[in-house]
């Protein structure tokens, strides 16, 4: 058995793309589970990769952009109503705890619905969290312990997005960073340290730069303006080959991948151009419900 297995559940972004969901991540270590993330599609994505909902141990955030809480409802509800009665213990970033009242209090309707019809068999509570917001400088600091699993966060860069958090997952002496959503920074190298696996944002602005002219075209300039506005919060897949050389992490997986680039070809060739330049450890471009152990 790994000491850790990663499930990528989603690799995607705002964008919309038929191939790749929402980001979201599962660890899994010994007898626990976690989860980084619920984006968009992320309920299908565990059910996908025969993930149970009641076997996610707790929950974590990096930041609370849409595109990595929005699915976040429907896996609430969907571990509810499997007769679970113990609260989910979620953490993330300042705000949080708002952002799951207001999730319960669109499901509000539904779950009235749902224990006038069920009863008892159900939570009369209904989707229920208990929530720790955290705090993180650059240097990681342990926030939480879910089975052996020890998880710290560190601060990155993704302004104005203020508070954005990498996570470090740890079990056994075998090390999964994941950076969230991040330019170059200080806490992305101190979060990536020594990882046997680092999982990075990466945004290609040439290849970004062409979908956002065919956006144009499209949909209309606005639009388009906001995915180049997307540029100066998200490091390059360079960016990300620099911070694993110089946290010396042992394996860089690219993720929340812009613009959504197909599995295959030469495109996924043009979008880690440059790379073997600066980093010569093993490199992946992650896919949905791909699995990676350490």
């Amino acid at each position: 058995m790994p000491d850790l297995e990663l499930i990528i559940l989603g690799t995607s972004s705002p964008i919309h793309s038929s191939h790749r969901f929402g980001n979201s991540q599962v660890i899994q270590g010994g007898d626990s589970s976690i989860m980084i993330d619920a984006g968009w599609g992320t309920t299908l994505r565990l059910f996908q990769a025969q993930i149970r909902l009641p076997t996610i141990d707790a929950v974590f955030f990096t930041h609370l952009h849409s595109d990595h809480i929005t699915d976040f409802a429907d896996f609430m509800v969907m571990r509810w109503v499997t007769g679970i009665r113990e609260p989910l213990p979620v953490y993330g970033p300042a705000g949080t705890k708002r952002m799951i009242e207001g999730f319960q209090q669109i499901l509000e309707a539904d779950t009235g619905f749902r224990i006038a019809h069920h009863g008892d068999k159900l939570d009369p509570r209904g989707p229920h969290c208990g929530v720790t917001e955290i705090d993180a400088g650059d240097d990681p600091v342990e926030i939480a312990r879910v089975g052996d699993i020890t998880v710290s966060a560190f601060a990155v860069d993704h302004r104005p997005v203020i508070p954005a958090y990498g996570f470090r997952v740890e079990r056994n002496g075998k090390t999964i960073a994941i950076s969230g959503d991040t330019n170059y920074c200080a806490g992305l190298v101190n979060g990536a340290r020594d990882a046997d696996l680092f999982v990075c944002d990466a945004l290609n602005k040439e290849m970004m730069t062409r979908f956002e002219e065919a956006i144009r075209n499209a949909d209309g300039a606005i639009p388009a303006a906001n995915l180049e506005d997307a540029h100066s919060y998200h490091g390059s897949p360079t960016d990300a080959a620099t911070a694993a050389r110089e946290a010396n992490a042992k394996h860089l997986v690219l993720t929340h991948l812009m613009p959504p680039i197909p599995e295959e070809g030469p495109q996924v060739d043009e979008f880690i151009k440059g790379i073997p330049d600066i980093y010569d450890g093993p490199l992946t471009i992650a896919k949905d419900l791909m699995r990676l152990s350490v």
